[in-house]
C-alpha cells in the first residue's frame, strides 16, 4: 500500500492545479480536526486531574511510595497540556501574521478582511498566504495528535497508579 501526502504547490492527487478554495478548505478541515483532538486531550486531562485530586483528597491517603510514583503521571500530563497550548498558540500566530501581511482585520474574532476595507490581493500573495496557513494547520494537527497521545498515556498511567495504590492500601 502506497500512501501519498497532500503537498501544497504540487497540485492535487488528480494532477490538476489546486484552487485557492481547495487550499482554504483543506486548512479549515485540519483546524477543525485539530480542535476536536485538542478537546479530546483536554477531557482526558481533566479526568486525570479530577481523579488525582479525589484520590489525594479522599480519606485513604496513598503511601510515600505511591506519592513518589505520581510524577510518572505528571510528565505525560504536562507534555499533553503543552502540546494543546502550543497548537493553539501556533494557529493564532499564523492567523495574526496573515492578517498583518494582508491588511486583514485586527480583531482575532474576525478571520476575514471586512468587505468595505478589502483590497484585492494579488493571486501570488493570496496563494502564498494560503500555503502558510495550510502549513500552520498541519503543524497544529501534528501537535494536537501528540496531545491526544500524551493524554492517553497519562490516563493509562493514572489507572495503573490508582490500581497500584488501591492494592497497596488493601494489602497494608
Amino acid at each position: 500500500m502506497v500512501v501519498t501526502a497532500f503537498r501544497p504547490g504540487q497540485g492535487s492527487p488528480s494532477g490538476r492545479e489546486e484552487r485557492p478554495e481547495e487550499l482554504l478548505g483543506h486548512a479549515c478541515e485540519l483546524v477543525r480536526l485539530c480542535g476536536r483532538d485538542a478537546a479530546v486531550a483536554v477531557v482526558l486531562l481533566a479526568l486525570v486531574l479530577v481523579g488525582a485530586a479525589t484520590r489525594l483528597g479522599g480519606g485513604a491517603r496513598p503511601g510515600p511510595a505511591a506519592l513518589a510514583l505520581l510524577p510518572l503521571v505528571g510528565g505525560p500530563y504536562a507534555a499533553s497540556l503543552g502540546c494543546v497550548l502550543r497548537s493553539r498558540r501556533t494557529m493564532r500566530r499564523a492567523l495574526g501574521e496573515a492578517r498583518g501581511r494582508t491588511g486583514g482585520a485586527v480583531d482575532p474574532g474576525v478571520p476575514w478582511t471586512p468587505f468595505g476595507a478589502a483590497a484585492v490581493l494579488d493571486a501570488r500573495v493570496r496563494d502564498g498566504e494560503l500555503r502558510r496557513l495550510l502549513a500552520a494547520a498541519h503543524r497544529c494537527g501534528e501537535l494536537s495528535w501528540q496531545a491526544v497521545a500524551w493524554a492517553v498515556t497519562a490516563s493509562v498511567l493514572f489507572l495503573f497508579w490508582t490500581v497500584g495504590t488501591a492494592v497497596a492500601g488493601a494489602g497494608g
